[in-house]
């Protein structure tokens, strides 16, 4: 991930640092406060590099800090604000504040935000100064909605005074060239995910017409010559075809999960309908009790995210009817701080640790899908009987 480049505040910069050094020794002086046609400009290219950056949370701090020096000079306040932003990604259970200095607020700072922006201040009209008191002080909290489609964004004064006139209609101006940079951000980032999703169809096709059906062939041929090995009675050979029909197999349900992964589409639109929808197709194909137990329905990871966990939940399903013996299966989606806990249990026989299963290779497969979201997945027993199959996904943030 790339940081943020520091050369549109260069003006910002210029006229702030005078002022700085002549606050901290003391000497009051007039600043040189840049005109509106260049704070305009100033805040233009605010919006085009808040548009290109990659990583909001390493990039945004470096692109606010110069804005909070700015307006901290400009209020002349004894005790500096700081400056942060509010962002409520999709999937998000609380918003995530970026601080302009990087360094994150107070703990009980921001349980207060992220309280307040997910409850009362939830749906603020845009562009509106709201007043807030910190927990414990009398400080103020000066924030503004910001003006972005399908996403919550909030810009935040923490200090220990209100804002002047002059100083809330530069802070307004801010809010807005912030907002302008979040929704052509944002409308990137939509775009390439549809871009991403569009390629990835295009090389499941191209694998289904070459690969997949060159490795059917491989499967086929490989059985008869184990058919006539066995009739040869020739040990070495048996054991050299046997390998070559374990290995083909095993490429084939790798091509057939990567086949799947490319064309799977959440159905309904969401982890959890998707998630749904796969244990009513299980119960009908199999004898089964099934149970969803879902805690976590204001949570939604991105897209590919939760390609990855429908993925990993379906070929857990598929096992435990496939191997399990069980009578009873239940899937559970609990909060875990920032992310969520997948649990996906039944009260089967249990895996045997002794013995390589049919499924070995499914159990990988599972265990490779959830590194790839940066996951950790445990498979184990469960308590009383069965299987217990764990997945924690620590951190949704996008």
């Amino acid at each position: 991930m790339g940081k943020a480049d520091p050369r549109p505040f260069s003006r910002l910069d210029a006229w702030a640092r005078p002022l700085l050094q002549g606050l901290r020794t003391g000497q009051k002086r007039s600043p040189s406060i840049p005109s509106l046609q260049d704070q305009a400009s100033e805040l233009q290219e605010l919006s085009l590099a808040i548009a290109a950056c990659h990583d909001l949370g390493q990039e945004l701090p470096a692109l606010l800090r110069p804005l909070e020096h700015g307006l901290n000079l400009e209020a002349g306040l004894n005790t500096p604000c700081r400056l942060l932003l509010a962002l409520h990604l999709p999937g998000q259970l609380y918003p995530t504040l970026i601080p302009a200095t990087g360094q994150p607020p107070a703990r009980d700072l921001a349980a207060f935000l992220r309280d307040q922006l997910k409850g009362n201040l939830a749906d603020m009209p845009p562009e509106q100064m709201h007043t807030l008191r910190q927990p414990g002080t009398e400080q103020p909290l000066q924030l503004t909605a910001l003006d972005v489609a399908d996403l919550s964004a909030w810009l935040i004064v923490a200090g220990s005074a209100s804002l002047s006139r002059p100083t809330a209609r530069r802070f307004a101006a801010i809010a807005r060239a912030v907002g302008r940079g979040l929704a052509i951000w944002h409308g990137h980032q939509q775009r390439l995910e549809a871009a991403v999703h569009h390629e990835r169809r295009m090389h499941a096709a191209e694998l289904h017409d070459s690969l997949a059906q060159i490795l059917g062939y491989l499967r086929l041929g490989i059985s008869r010559l184990n058919a006539r090995c066995s009739r040869c009675n020739q040990p070495e050979l048996e054991a050299i075809s046997a390998d070559l029909s374990q290995q083909t197999g095993h490429a084939y349900r790798l091509m057939r999960e990567l086949i799947s992964s490319a064309r799977i589409s959440l159905e309904g639109g969401s982890m959890h309908s998707a998630l749904r929808a796969a244990i009513r197709e299980f119960e009908q194909r199999s004898g089964l009790i099934f149970e969803l137990d879902d805690r976590c329905q204001g949570l939604e990871p991105d897209e590919s995210t939760a390609l990855q966990l429908v993925m990993i939940a379906r070929e857990a399903l598929c096992n435990a009817v496939r191997h399990a013996h069980a009578s009873h299966l239940r899937v559970q989606l609990f909060p875990q701080g920032e992310g969520l806990l997948m649990r996906i249990e039944d009260n089967g026989q249990g895996i045997d640790k002794t013995q390589a299963r049919a499924d070995s290779y499914g159990l990988e497969i599972m265990r490779e899908r959830a590194a790839r979201v940066g996951a950790r997945l445990a498979i184990g027993d469960r308590p009383g009987g069965g299987t217990r199959i764990e997945l924690i996904l620590e951190n949704m943030h996008t």
